[in-house]
């Protein structure tokens, strides 16, 4: 990525990874902060039912990876690995 950083315009911006996966930030670290955000993901539908309360289930992405959760969220916590 050839992108100057927008806060201290001397450190290139560069891919990091981190607890919730990838994200954009200055290679002038400490000395600089900045970070790009990501916009959250949305959940896909799936047409798999929960087991326990029947609503739709909704494949979302997390720390460990994919993972398929109850739309009903938060009474039902039901989820289940991909």
């Amino acid at each position: 990525m050839n992108k100057t950083c927008p806060e201290c315009h001397s450190g290139n911006l560069v891919v990091k990874t981190g607890r919730f996966g990838n994200f954009t930030a200055c290679s002038n670290y400490p000395n600089c902060k900045y970070i790009e955000k990501k916009t959250p993901q949305v959940a896909e539908k799936t047409d798999q039912l929960c087991d326990k309360c029947g609503k739709p289930l909704l494949k979302r992405n997390g720390q460990f990876g994919p993972f398929l959760a109850c739309s009903g969220f938060p009474q039902c916590k039901n989820t289940k690995k991909v």
